[in-house]
């Protein structure tokens, strides 16, 4: 396995399944050796030159079956090779596999058995393999659920000709495969800005280089290289890196209204689905831009990601984006219970399909704490639902609350953006024919 840094599993350049296989050969059909034992019983009771003959026959057959089928059983090997250890919901995962023969003898079929749980992913295959010879090929597949996945464990299969033996080679070892939600573009959508005019604060740990530099601390992959301070990484042997005072900007908190009770659709179409991806593009868009990005959510598990700037952070939230269900925390309860973390002065976006007015007085209560909010709301006849949203739109609008009305047209076609480094060929493909690909495929 290469690796790229050793400081995130993220930037893994191809990933080598390690070969500790669990062998295994069994007599497959017990017809042959018990009619050789019957053959030898008759001879020997009364012996005849026909049975002599059946006996040389069937027994010479057992014995090349057996030598045959030992000989796969100690030199057929199998390894796969997957490129990187995630994908984005649209990509295209690859995988090469390998099957190497050292036998003096040919496999005549070899049964791959994938146990992967990728949805869609198929594998599955039944080769011809010569001895002392290589059969590889390269299997893809289009990426169309987020969530952590395992690759393998896969189990090969054979036998000599005549079938009186069966190999069985298992590997157990299994992969992470991690498909994080497509980040698009959302030129339309803008943020309310939570900073003051004038404001003078300082912001721990940002990398944005001004005259004053404040502390030290260790690197975190996506760290620019200029700011290594090479005497402290020299006295602690290890890579730190300077951090600066950065002029005023506000923070972004995201709030992701995952209760079930207020979801519409199934699978792709569902608005969580089009929540989720609406959360990991603004907070792309913040990131890139220099704020400090945050994160609130509760489905099954709590997200509570405060807010911080970095590679390392897009990772932190997509991470937790891919893995978010349903959960029953309703909005109001959501806001209410983070509202005293989150500070004065910053931006909050609210994202949810939620027309229950009572999450409107939680949200009351940030704006009076000074903090400028930012509503996307996923309009609920527009995904297939019939509550009304309208009561909710009228009190935004007397509020002054920026709101926007989301349908699923957004995503019609999505812009998708590649904001990672391309680390080998198959993942260069993968981002090609991505950009081709169709939202409304996804089913």
């Amino acid at each position: 396995m290469h690796i790229l840094t050793n400081k995130s599993k993220w930037y893994t350049k191809i990933m080598s399944f390690e070969n500790h296989p669990e062998r295994r050969i069994k007599l497959n059909n017990w017809l042959l050796p018990v009619f050789i034992i019957a053959l030898v019983i008759t001879q020997i009771v009364s012996p005849q030159k026909t049975w002599e003959i059946l006996i040389y026959g069937f027994g010479s057959a057992f014995l090349i079956s057996s030598i045959w089928a030992y000989s796969l059983f100690k030199q057929l090997n199998f390894r796969r090779e997957m490129s990187l250890g995630w994908a984005k919901v649209g990509d295209v995962f690859h995988e090469k596999f390998f099957i190497e023969n050292r036998s003096r003898f040919p496999a005549l079929w070899v049964s791959l058995v994938d146990h992967s749980n990728l949805p869609g992913y198929q594998v599955n295959a039944v080769w011809f393999v010569n001895r002392k010879t290589d059969k590889s090929w390269i299997k893809g597949s289009a990426c169309y659920t987020r969530g952590n996945y395992s690759v393998g464990p896969t189990d090969i299969e054979t036998s000599d000709p005549f079938g009186v033996f069966k190999v069985q080679i298992h590997y157990p070892e299994k992969k992470e495969m991690l498909v994080i939600p497509p980040v698009i573009q959302l030129s339309s959508i803008g943020i309310v800005s939570g900073e003051l005019a004038g404001e003078g604060r300082q912001k721990k740990h940002s990398m944005q280089r001004t005259t004053t530099s404040t502390s030290v601390r260790e690197y975190i992959p996506g760290d620019n290289l200029h700011t290594i301070h090479w005497l402290t990484s020299a006295r602690r042997n290890d890579v730190y890196v300077r951090t600066f005072d950065k002029t005023p900007s506000s923070d972004w908190w995201i709030l992701l209204d995952m209760d079930e009770k207020v979801q519409i659709g199934l699978n792709s179409e569902a608005t969580d689905e089009y929540a989720i991806i609406l959360a990991a593009s603004i907070a792309n868009r913040g990131l890139q831009i220099g704020r400090s990005v945050g994160l609130v959510a509760e489905g099954k598990k709590r997200v509570w990601l405060p807010p911080k700037t970095g590679t390392g952070m897009r990772w932190e939230i997509l991470n937790n984006l891919a893995t978010i269900d349903r959960g029953s925390t309703p909005l109001s309860q959501l806001i209410a219970s983070h509202q005293r973390k989150i500070g004065r002065n910053t931006s909050a976006i609210i994202i949810t399909s939620s027309v229950n007015d009572e999450w409107l007085s939680s949200l009351s209560k940030l704006i009076n704490k000074g903090i400028s909010a930012t509503v996307l709301l996923l309009e609920p006849k527009e995904f297939g639902g019939k509550a009304d949203a309208s009561r909710i739109i009228s009190t935004l609008a007397a509020w002054g609350v920026k709101y926007y009305q989301i349908s699923p047209e957004i995503y019609s076609r999505p812009d998708v953006q590649n904001f990672f480094v391309e680390h080998d060929k198959y993942r260069k493909t993968s981002r090609q024919i991505t950009g081709y690909l169709d939202w409304g495929k996804f089913k």
